[in-house]
């Protein structure tokens, strides 16, 4: 997946949060070279020590506090400095668990330990700052962990960078094993930030022997950097793979990057494999067989065999999940075994599994893993289900349309075909807010059945505008309205102004007084001010 700007906490209208917590964009982190050319100074030093500092530059963020590090410089890569001791003032997070709902960007600083600093001037010439305030998507970006206090002669920033990264590598502490690994991986892959700093196959290189670490939370990380955050490596990826290479709809998910290049699985997958044959912590067994995911090494069929045969539940579902691989390998009889497996884990996976290798003759297992005793296997279920085109699934959403869990989602998709047959349906669903408890994101139900409700709606001529059923669809409309806590309200002022419109452009002028009077009655911010412009033109504002 590839991201421009993140958005971290949203309440927009129709996202997978009913929450009405602010949004906020958080900018990429930047690359090195172009980190280098926004600081005026970037030094190797070492922390001599902390402390809080008073210094207007600085918004009062709560939780945070603005503190000064006392440095000595070691040697200076970009800039002039002729102080040996110099002052870095930043933000840092202050004591105690608030509830943090933003952060600026913040450093932690251990004394007697050396860093690479990015810093801008002040008018004090002892005085550097961080180079701003709020945070990218790297939040250490701008200050960087050095594994010695050797000086540094090179004035490549890159090189500077991947030589303290591979000497922590070497370190004897696990905590500065870790951070060399995600800073390594991090900086060389495109997945997050589109960053490449380093060369892949040489940051994947030089990881590689963190695979026999004794510390399984350096092999675990050292097997994350070597899966490279393919769609099989973590459960919370599944939606987003299944919106990407299926036929289903799944609006509000970001789309994976089809051509992308799994290096480590396909470069070191034998190494990944003798991990996950080993006798080490069962997480990371089965991590090492998703990390081997999307590689399609031929020699894996075989392995994921005998993987979906083993005795632990979690070695038979990571090996269910590579199996998708090799969809034209794959029988039947293993499908069905595997759905039918003691464990919820392995029955999981042979939704994943039935999704992922696009078995289309495998839906009525689905049809099965829907009513699955185990609520999270019937959303794996319902998942896959929904990533198949209604010309697949369509009997089998038709015979579940009052299923408890997934009624909104099986009505949303067979509505979007065809809305009229589901036009209470719909209304209901708005109405009542509905969706599954465990349910995996995206733009929430009752927003898509408003949308297919509202364009129903446009579509019919304005002469069919006025019977009990259109009163019945625009009472549903406008039901986020409703002074009644079941029912959601809407997120933002396109919902109303666009329904408004709809309402002057069919000649529904006595419906749009009403509605108008509703709204500023009911909605907390000056609609008006939206209405006043469909007044000016209502032609403009058609909804797409």
């Amino acid at each position: 997946m590839r991201y421009g700007m993140i958005i971290l906490v949203s309440a927009l209208f129709f996202l997978g949060f009913t929450s009405n917590a602010r949004a906020y964009l958080v900018a990429n982190a930047l690359s090195l070279e172009d980190l280098k050319n926004q600081a005026d100074l970037v030094c190797k030093a070492v922390v001599v020590s902390t402390q809080p500092v008073k210094d207007d530059w600085f918004n009062e963020v709560r939780g945070f506090e603005v503190k000064a590090a006392e440095l000595k410089v070691i040697s200076v890569i970009k800039g002039k400095s002729s102080k040996k001791t110099i002052n870095f003032h930043y933000y840092a997070a202050a004591p105690g668990d608030i509830g943090i709902m933003y952060q600026p960007q913040n450093y932690h600083f251990t004394a007697g330990r050396a860093y690479i600093i990015f810093a801008k001037q002040t008018p004090d010439q002892r005085i550097f700052r961080q180079l701003w305030k709020a945070h990218r998507s790297d939040e250490s970006q701008g200050v960087l962990l050095a594994a010695d206090k050797s000086p540094h002669t090179s004035e490549s920033i890159t090189q500077i960078f991947l030589a303290e990264l591979t000497n922590l590598l070497n370190s004897q502490e696990a905590q500065d094993v870790i951070y060399a690994i995600k800073q390594l991986d991090r900086m060389s892959d495109t997945t997050l930030d589109n960053l490449q700093n380093f060369d892949r196959r040489k940051v994947l290189e030089v990881i590689k022997p963190q695979l026999d670490s004794k510390n399984s939370k350096v092999v675990e990380l050292a097997i994350r950097a070597m899966g490279s955050r393919n769609p099989y490596l973590s459960e919370g990826f599944a939606a987003g793979w299944l919106g990407t290479i299926g036929q289903g709809y799944f609006p509000g998910l970001g789309k994976w990057d089809l051509e992308k290049k799994y290096l480590g699985g396909t470069v070191y997958w034998k190494e990944l494999a003798a991990v996950a044959n080993a006798k080490g912590p069962l997480d990371n067994r089965a991590l090492a067989i998703r990390a081997l995911g999307r590689t399609k090494q031929a020699k894996l069929f075989k392995l994921a065999e005998g993987w979906v045969k083993d005795v632990h539940p979690e070695i038979r579902q990571a090996g269910a999940l590579l199996l998708a691989d090799f969809p034209k390998r794959v029988k039947e009889d293993v499908l069905k075994s595997l759905a039918e497996d003691p464990s919820g884990l392995v029955r999981k996976s042979a939704a994943r599994l039935i999704g992922f290798g696009r078995f289309s003759k495998s839906l009525p297992i689905l049809g099965r893993l829907i009513h699955d005793r185990d609520p999270k296997v019937a959303a794996a279920g319902a998942l896959s289900l929904l990533s198949f085109s209604v010309t697949h699934n369509q009997k089998i959403l038709e015979a579940n349309l009052e299923h408890p869990q997934f009624k909104s989602l099986f009505i949303n998709a067979l509505a979007g075909q065809d809305p009229k047959p589901y036009l209470e349906s719909l209304g209901l669903i708005i109405r009542k807010g509905l969706r599954p408890d465990h349910w995996w994101g995206g733009r929430v139900p009752w927003g898509i059945s408003w949308e297919i409700l509202f364009f129903y709606a446009q579509k019919q001529p304005a002469q069919d505008l006025k019977t009990k059923t259109m009163n019945g669809v625009f009472d549903s409309l406008e039901s986020p309205l409703a002074d009644n806590p079941d029912s959601p309200k809407y997120y933002s002022s396109s919902e109303p102004r666009d329904l408004y419109a709809l309402y002057l452009q069919r000649g529904l002028e006595k419906r749009a007084r009403k509605f108008r009077q509703a709204c500023k009655k009911v909605l907390s911010y000056d609609i008006d001010y939206y209405f006043d412009m469909v007044d000016k033109n209502p032609s403009t504002y058609q909804r797409r």
